[in-house]
């Protein structure tokens, strides 16, 4: 049984998440990150300066919340809301609500840097 950690949210709505990131999630995320450059076509991502450039030109090019919804969706496990669990849904929860989850998923989900698991 997967390790289950319920947010508490204002209004007594209620969000759980998972709080053991599995393989799947994990392999999610990291397509989700992949994703946040799929939209800077021809972009030359070896030279700093071109990169730097061209989302100063193009900054729609980073799709930012790609992450934040693998987390959102792989994340969920169940919620107090009358929706099913979709972005469509989430997408239309008041910010406030949607960030007190993504924080602590944030905390939970984020990848030990290389260092930090060497030591």
């Amino acid at each position: 049984m997967p390790d289950i950690e319920r947010v508490e949210l204002p209004d007594g709505a209620w969000w759980e998440i998972y709080s053991a990131v599995t393989r799947g999630m994990r392999k999610a995320f990291r397509r989700a990150g992949l994703q946040v450059l799929s939209k800077a076509d021809g972009v030359d991502f070896s030279n700093p300066e071109a990169f730097r450039k061209a989302l100063l030109v193009h900054p729609d090019a980073l799709d930012l919340d790609t992450v934040d919804d693998a987390y959102l969706i792989a994340g969920t496990r169940a919620w107090s809301f009358p929706d099913p669990v979709t972005l469509e849904a989430i997408n239309e929860l008041p910010e406030k609500v949607v960030s007190t989850v993504l924080d602590r998923m944030r905390e939970l989900y984020a990848e030990a840097t290389e260092t930090a698991r060497k030591n």
